[in-house]
């Protein structure tokens, strides 16, 4: 019977896969090379009769800022892997002579991964949920004499090869079952109780909360990895409004909540507007079930793809009229929403893609699969509960 899969094998083999085709599509035709996970003193213990690389995990340490996680919380870990390469003699005109030698061959292989990750240092992978992505880094470390004479000396009779070692920060170890996540802080306000169980009372309609001020600011796209601004504008044509936070209310004593009434709000988008379709917006909705406490789970939103910025500069004392802008956000963006819930939040951010194109050494934009880089704007949360008479 197979093992169940984890995160951190889902990791290692989607690096070795990586490997295998060189970060492409699929392997290059002159890139005859075996890709194995394991020690190698099990894996090569017998005489290599083909190119190999060998993946050998060998160490993992808990990430140090994670050191107040629940039982139920993701733990982050960084991976430590020593890549070895096994060659072979190869005789390419068959004439009984070595043109490349075994040696030759494993510093080929290690230069190719080098230059692998020293183009695409970061790895966006696939997780477990759908909409769930890793973002993990690679990073080469030095190995020191005694470090090498202690890994190589528990294995066996292998005798020891070139070798990288890199770094894979940070990992994730998914629970389970995961705790239950919190809202994000939409406001701050202060008021005094004596009683420790009001955590969850509705805030005092007399006692007013401050939001985060919307500053204007101007996007500098001389720099190729700038990052977008985004504010919301709502309100009638004569009292427009700039905010980062903002929340809103629904009709709620029914057993699901009326959406008839369900707020649009304009998102302006400050970036390179001589662009077009170069911003995306993402972000991750949190549906609460409970109206005493909080058990929902953020979960990732379909991204709204192919936006162009509408400017260059937000100037919150001249904010554009009701749809003027080129995106409304809508109930329609909520992924998944259900009325069924007590209060909703969602999180939003523009996101631009690029990737370095090596040969010209410029920054280009690009599909999310294919970039290297993920720029994200300022957030903005909008809060969502309903309304109890």
């Amino acid at each position: 019977m197979p093992l169940p899969t984890s995160s951190l094998s889902k990791i290692c083999n989607a690096i070795r896969e990586h490997i295998d085709s060189l970060g492409l599509t699929t392997s290059p035709a002159d890139w005859e090379v075996t890709v194995t996970i394991g020690a190698p003193g099990i894996n090569q213990t017998s005489p290599v009769t083909k190119n190999t690389l060998n993946l050998f995990f060998y160490r993992f340490e808990p990430f140090g800022f994670a050191a107040d996680a629940l039982p139920g919380d993701v733990q982050w870990v960084k991976m430590f892997c020593i890549i070895t390469a096994f060659g072979v003699d190869e005789d390419i005109d068959s004439d009984d002579r070595v043109d490349f030698s075994a040696g030759f061959n494993e510093l080929r292989m290690l230069s190719q991964v080098m230059r692998l990750f020293q183009e695409q240092p970061v790895m966006l992978i696939e997780g477990d949920d759908s909409g769930e992505v890793w973002h993990t880094q690679i990073i080469q470390r030095p190995l020191a004499d005694e470090h090498i004479n202690q890994i190589w000396s528990t294995q066996g009779d292998t005798i020891y090869r070139p070798s990288l070692a890199y770094e894979i920060a940070l990992a994730p170890i998914e629970p389970v079952t995961s705790s239950p996540e919190v809202a994000r802080v939409a406001s701050i306000g202060a008021q005094a109780h004596s009683n420790t169980q009001n955590q969850n009372l509705l805030w005092p309609t007399d006692t007013d909360t401050r939001f985060p001020a919307v500053p204007s600011i101007t996007v500098d796209t001389s720099n190729p990895q700038w990052a977008p601004a985004i504010v919301m504008v709502s309100g009638t044509p004569l009292e427009r409004q700039a905010s980062l936070s903002i929340n809103f209310q629904v009709p709620g004593n029914a057993a699901d909540a009326d959406f008839s009434s369900f707020p649009e709000i304009d998102i302006w988008i400050a970036g390179d507007s001589a662009k077009t379709n170069d911003i995306t917006i993402v972000g991750q909705l949190l549906q609460n079930p409970d109206d005493n406490k909080s058990s929902g789970h953020w979960i990732e939103i379909a991204p709204i793809e192919n936006l162009t910025a509408d400017v260059d500069s937000i100037d919150i004392k001249s904010l554009p009229t009701p749809a003027a802008t080129h995106f409304t956000l809508q109930q329609s963006h909520w992924t998944g929403i259900s009325a069924s819930n007590h209060s909703w939040q969602l999180q939003l951010f523009a996101e631009r893609h690029i990737k370095y194109n090596a040969v010209t050494g410029l920054w280009t934009d690009t599909t999310a699969n294919d970039a290297d880089i993920r720029i994200r704007s300022n957030p903005l949360l909008i809060s969502l509960t309903r309304e109890l008479s």
